[in-house]
């Protein structure tokens, strides 16, 4: 079970998302390597997988599931 570990980014400027998408409209921010986020869910868009994630306050953000930008731990 994923839920409640953290997805860390390895790559600098790995960008995440208001909703679940992947369009440019929708990004929140980027993030850089080593630093991430809560998981709370896993889901699919467009068919890629993406986390469903929030902050140390709360919001609630999206963010890719592929493992080459990210880990679990």
């Amino acid at each position: 079970m994923i839920v409640g570990k953290r997805i860390v980014s390895k790559v600098n400027n790995l960008r995440f998302y208001d909703a679940p998408s992947w369009q440019d409209k929708d990004v929140a921010g980027a993030v850089d390597a080593g630093l991430g986020f809560t998981i709370d869910a896993k889901v699919s868009v467009n068919g890629s997988p993406q986390y469903k994630v929030h902050n140390s306050k709360g919001k609630t953000y999206y963010v890719t599931a592929n493992e080459a930008y990210v880990y679990v731990k």
